[in-house]
């Protein structure tokens, strides 16, 4: 008899180091599906962390250097890069593999640009000859691919990624689903005595609460998303806010797990009450 109630509680603690497992897991992916992988959380964080605007001032820098080079003012070519450029070229970038939005347009970038300076080396009193427009092209052309190259960050490009895979992670987060209610149904056929499986959903949410709870303390004492040394700042500015919203991410997911956790220790109090109310009863 001993042995068989030693074998149930290795069971249940097996089951309960998987459903733990499994609710961390599931967790987890929640919370990427609904940052990492969410392609308007990622546009909300990017307008937040104030991105465009740090994008497009340090992107300036390029851009009137090139300018000088090709005798155009540098008030000039600060006007031809505004946030806007960078709010809708990173929109695109992302948007692009759900097809939604308005892709952004490099092409008609530099032609809007081109455009520009032809106006602009009008009104300086320049006649635009065919040299003077192969140039102009040209200039309008290397602005185009500053923009480019500074989005073409692995950082960008590992988000717009993130969005191909959305798909296979709502798959993997309806598995990790799916066996969390079987360790969860599996638990009651462990014992017979409430009180026992009761435990193991205890044993489950405890190691769920402690684990969510160790992510958003290890970033705040770490100050981690204030310490990143990302190049450039705007970058920096981006990863910091979207590290933010996964660590709220984990402090929301307490809130469930603890309740839970509550219920199961109010539930588990009352049937040990009971128990030992029936064996004074009995005596």
């Amino acid at each position: 008899m001993r042995r068989q109630s030693t074998a149930r509680y290795i069971v249940t603690l097996i089951l309960s180091y998987c459903l733990s497992f499994f609710l961390i897991v599931f967790i987890t992916g929640v919370i990427a599906l609904r940052t990492v992988f969410n392609p308007w959380y990622i546009l909300t964080q990017t307008d937040r962390s104030g991105f465009p605007e740090q994008a497009a001032t340090e992107l300036r820098e390029i851009f009137i250097s090139y300018g000088h080079g090709s005798g155009v003012s540098s008030e000039f070519m600060a006007s031809l890069i505004t946030a806007r450029h960078v709010a809708d070229a990173v929109e695109g970038s992302i948007l692009i593999t759900f097809e939604e939005g308005t892709v952004f347009s490099y092409t008609k970038f530099t032609d809007d640009i081109f455009h520009k300076l032809q106006d602009y080396a009008v009104s300086q009193g320049y006649e635009t000859t065919s040299e003077v427009r192969i140039g102009l092209n040209d200039l309008a052309v290397l602005c185009t691919n500053a923009l480019k190259d500074y989005l073409g960050s692995p950082i960008i490009g590992f988000l717009a990624a993130a969005q191909r895979n959305t798909q296979n992670l709502f798959v993997g987060i309806l598995i990790v689903g799916v066996l969390s209610l079987i360790a969860i149904l599996a638990l009651p056929f462990t014992n017979r005595r409430v009180t026992r499986w009761i435990d193991g959903y205890i044993y489950a949410l405890g190691a769920a609460v402690i684990l969510c709870a160790a992510v958003p303390v290890a970033a705040y004492v770490s100050n981690i998303t204030s310490r990143l040394q990302i190049t450039p700042v705007s970058f920096n500015k981006l990863v910091s806010s979207l590290l933010d919203g996964v660590i709220y991410g984990y402090l929301i997911a307490l809130i469930p797990l603890i309740l839970f956790m509550i219920i199961c220790i109010i539930i588990r109090i009352l049937r040990s009450a009971k128990r030992r109310d029936q064996r004074r009863y009995i005596l």
